[in-house]
């Protein structure tokens, strides 16, 4: 091949090249500003429902949906502070809908993406403590106040919250001995015994138990 001829495609290839680049900041460019109204739109659906009570679930539901329509859209790398807003956002909606176990999964991703973002603290604390995850949600709870001292929900929560904790440890307790007086049950009976033979009594101290038999 001649010199000529390897000069052409050489000049060819960086054109290419170049048309390639221009296409692909143009895309980038177009995903950006869909997103962003994407984003508006959202957020404008989301504050109309709030003067809207009556169709607040309908509202809420179509924020959610622009909201992962813009996670979606959101290219996959130098975008993490905005995808992080978005599933925190979508986490607000599920939170007024009563979805709980949704609100707690796009917290946990917006908290991936961004640390120490107290708003996703706060509403994953929310949805903990709705679904009865006390102790988790006391740990989402001291990380708000550690992030924003004046956040008067929070510092209610630490005060309450460790008394349902106790309760419900109390709770798993008694659960879990009802089910070892069955399993004893179980394997007494053929023996013309019952765990009723037993009496199980609590350590003031340590709160553990001992059993002693009684005749």
């Amino acid at each position: 091949m001649s010199a000529a001829g390897s000069e052409d495609e050489d000049y060819h290839s960086a054109e290419e090249e170049r048309e390639a680049a221009v296409t692909e900041e143009r895309d980038t460019t177009t995903d950006a500003a869909d997103v962003s109204r994407g984003l508006q739109e959202a957020t404008l659906t989301e504050k109309e429902s709030e003067s809207k009570d009556s169709s607040t679930e309908k509202s809420m539901q179509q924020a959610a949906g622009c909201y992962t329509t813009a996670i979606e859209r959101y290219p996959s790398s130098g975008c993490a502070h905005e995808v992080a807003v978005c599933y925190a956002n979508r986490a607000a909606c599920h939170l007024k809908l009563e979805d709980y176990q949704s609100v707690v999964d796009d917290t946990t991703k917006a908290l991936e993406l961004k640390e120490g973002y107290m708003k996703a603290y706060m509403r994953r604390a929310q949805a903990q403590e709705a679904l009865e995850k006390y102790e988790d949600a006391l740990e989402d709870y001291k990380k708000v106040l550690e992030l924003d001292p004046s956040q008067m929900v929070a510092r209610r929560a630490l005060m309450y919250l460790p008394e349902k904790i106790s309760e419900q440890r109390e709770k798993l307790k008694e659960e879990m001995l009802g089910k070892l007086k069955e399993l004893g049950n179980a394997v007494l009976n053929p023996f013309g015994l019952s765990t009723d033979s037993f009496q199980f009594q609590q350590d003031p101290n340590t709160g553990g138990y001992s059993i002693n038999f009684k005749r």
